[in-house]
């Protein structure tokens, strides 16, 4: 885990593809030393720091839900250069998550602002700064659209692809603070269906 990681439940953890996760995935599942071999870890944790040039801290960590190959997969030699560097992906790919993630991060802000906002003229207020800000952004865009994707499934898809280490935040939000948001939108949007 890197320096300053965040609370346990968004502790960014390295995945088999080299990469910084919150929870493994069929593809991409987290790599796990034995508890008895704290050693190994220590060292493996070593060498990635020094290929890096940051520090990795070890963490204990156990869940019961997890399931080798699914979730966790034991260090073996085959993945030493998981420990250096993040497995390369397509130029394509690598875009479309970029993208994906950055409007994550902006929609997270929007819902943010909106959180806060004392009464409907501050809301009002939050709207339409988001309105202008998201045409220029991404082309256009609302803050009922905002919360929409958010709640659904395209959101969902984004933020996933975050916890799996598929592609990093880049702006000045958390992990934590961006799923936090995103519950926000969701409860926002089941009150305005039901209501």
């Amino acid at each position: 885990m890197p320096p300053g990681g965040p609370s346990a439940a968004h502790a960014r953890l390295l995945n088999a593809a080299g990469r910084w996760a919150v929870h493994g995935g069929a593809q991409l599942p987290l790599l796990v030393w034995p508890a008895t071999d704290a050693v190994a870890a220590h060292a493996a944790a070593d060498r990635a720091a020094r290929s890096r040039g940051q520090l990795i801290q070890v963490v204990s960590r156990a869940d019961a839900a997890w399931v080798e190959g699914r979730d966790i997969q034991p260090f073996t030699e085959a993945f030493e250069s998981a420990l250096h560097r993040a497995a390369p992906q397509s130029a394509a790919k690598a875009r479309r998550l970029r993208t994906e993630a950055d409007k994550l991060e902006a929609f997270c802000l929007v819902v943010r602002a909106a959180s806060v906002a004392m009464d409907q003229a501050a809301f009002a207020e939050v709207g339409r700064a988001a309105s202008k800000a998201l045409r220029a952004r991404f082309g256009g865009g609302s803050i009922t659209s905002v919360f929409a994707w958010l709640a659904g499934p395209a959101g969902q898809q984004a933020l996933e692809s975050v916890l799996t280490g598929e592609v990093e935040l880049a702006g000045a939000l958390s992990t934590r603070q961006v799923a936090e948001a995103m519950q926000l939108a969701r409860q926002a949007e089941s009150l305005r269906e039901k209501g």
